[in-house]
């Protein structure tokens, strides 16, 4: 079996700047780890977090069962993390979320 390396040297589409330059961007890209900017923003309280994520349910499945209420997920609106028949409280969202987050991180 022949070696990626040898592939990419012997590959008539493949020039030799072609592979310097891959080999460059592959180094580049192993010299960025660790340096990413994810999560330097300004975090969300969670008095925000409450109000953004505590919302009515609009499901016919959920109303039907009788909940009215539902927390739902970070980045993707679709996901629920649980869902009430009252409005859940703000200790109890936190105690949701701290749960949440420990699945996620944990």
């Amino acid at each position: 079996m022949i070696s990626f390396k040898d592939f990419l040297l012997t590959n008539p589409g493949m020039e030799k700047d072609d592979h310097i330059a891959y080999m460059r961007a592959k180094r580049r890209k192993s010299q960025d780890y660790g340096n990413n900017t994810e999560g330097s923003g300004k975090s969300e309280t969670w008095e925000d977090g409450f109000k953004r994520r505590v919302v009515k349910t609009t499901d016919p499945e959920h109303k039907e069962k009788g909940y009215n209420w539902r927390i739902k997920g970070k980045d993707r609106d679709e996901v629920t993390i649980k869902l009430y028949k009252s409005k859940p409280d703000f200790a109890e969202y936190k105690k949701q979320m701290k749960r949440v987050a420990g699945h996620e991180f944990g």
